[in-house]
């Protein structure tokens, strides 16, 4: 198979192909021309190690709500995710209006919050939570495309808030989500 197929057949970009053979995840080789190419049984096995390591994990996926007004990047957040080592179920909010009603739905593990967002803006969003839940039941990010200059002028952010650039690193954003994760499933159930 071509690193197209394989990531294809994985779900994967191929760039994480190409590293899956770097590493040795996958067998691969090169044609005399250059070209990598895997072995298809390899690929159809890692499929099926990954989709046996998703549907084995902690049970429930993570809750992420994602207020984020471009819906390439929430695409991108889905693709992405599909490499992860957790399991993500995402719901998206297209303005910071939608976000606080789908957050009063669903009660996510996680959010990520755009900062440029219409209606109501990701300051106003993210004052609005903090003021009205406990520090310790929210947990998320903001990604943007503001400067830190930028950031300061329209308004503070909580000290804590981690604060990920455009465009987004994803091992960053990973690891993030699976620290929250592994908390809020540490904890013990509300009576």
């Amino acid at each position: 198979m071509t690193t197209y197929q394989a990531a294809e057949e994985l779900g994967v970009s191929i760039k994480t192909v190409q590293q899956w053979i770097e590493k040795g995840t996958l067998q691969g080789w090169k044609t005399p021309g250059g070209h990598r190419r895997v072995d298809m049984e390899d690929v159809r096995l890692l499929a099926l190690k990954r989709s046996r390591k998703k549907s084995s994990s902690s049970g429930q996926p993570c809750k992420v709500l994602v207020i984020e007004d471009d819906p390439d990047i929430c695409r991108l957040y889905e693709l992405m995710s599909r490499t992860w080592q957790i399991q993500i179920a995402f719901h998206f909010a297209h303005d910071g209006l939608q976000g606080l009603i789908a957050f009063g739905k669903i009660h996510p593990d996680f959010i990520i919050v755009d900062l440029n967002i219409p209606r109501v803006d990701g300051f106003e969003l993210i004052r609005t939570l903090s003021s009205q839940y406990d520090s310790d039941a929210l947990r998320y990010c903001v990604v943007t495309g503001l400067t830190q200059d930028e950031i300061k002028k329209r308004g503070q952010l909580p000290a804590d808030c981690p604060v990920l650039t455009k465009p987004v690193n994803f091992s960053t954003l990973e690891k993030l989500i699976a620290d929250a994760y592994a908390e809020v499933s540490a904890r013990p159930p509300a009576a």
